[in-house]
């Protein structure tokens, strides 16, 4: 019923099935690419990272998308890219950019060409100008909000024009009295 085998024969064919995976595992291997080569798509923007134990004072520009984990003094400058304040970044700065998404605390004035979110964990102190401006519930804001459109989108408002007409006379109601 039971085949024994020996045991001369269950260590020949694991070791057997070792040397086989090994070597297979090893020619299937390919060389790592190095690290720091350009990426083959340079048209896709990344979004640049400063971590939370990163502390800047003075005034940040760039252009590239930024997201703020760390803590900024003095002023930002990203005029035609997205701005993130991550939910541990503390900002006590004066802050341009195309869209801010707030998820952290900023203490200071805002200014966006497109839209200023302020998510429910964001917290803002200062005045916020941007013409789409969205604050979740939960979120903390004082300030005063602007949200005029910028100079360069002006619209002007249509002209009605109603087209004049031969006065209509009305008939009057004959009176009644009251017994």
């Amino acid at each position: 019923m039971w085949k024994n085998k020996r045991p001369e024969d269950e260590k020949e064919a694991y070791a057997a099935r070792k040397e086989e995976s090994s070597m297979s595992a090893f020619e299937e291997r390919k060389p790592m690419e190095p690290r720091f080569e350009p990426k083959p798509n340079p048209a896709k923007e990344e979004v640049i990272n400063i971590g939370r134990s990163v502390f800047i004072k003075g005034e940040l520009t760039g252009d590239e998308d930024l997201t703020i984990e760390g803590r900024v003094e003095g002023k930002i400058e990203l005029k035609d890219h997205n701005l993130v304040i991550g939910p541990n970044g503390k900002i006590n700065a004066e802050v341009n950019a195309k869209n801010v998404t707030i998820i952290g605390s900023v203490v200071g004035n805002i200014s966006a060409s497109d839209i200023i979110e302020i998510k429910s964990s964001g917290s803002v102190m200062g005045d916020i100008r941007a013409p789409r401006i969205s604050i979740a519930d939960g979120a903390h804001f004082k300030g005063s909000v602007d949200m005029q459109r910028s100079s360069d989108k002006k619209v002007d408002s249509p002209r009605v024009e109603v087209p004049r007409t031969a006065p209509v006379e009305v008939p009057s109601l004959p009176k009644v009295q009251a017994k």
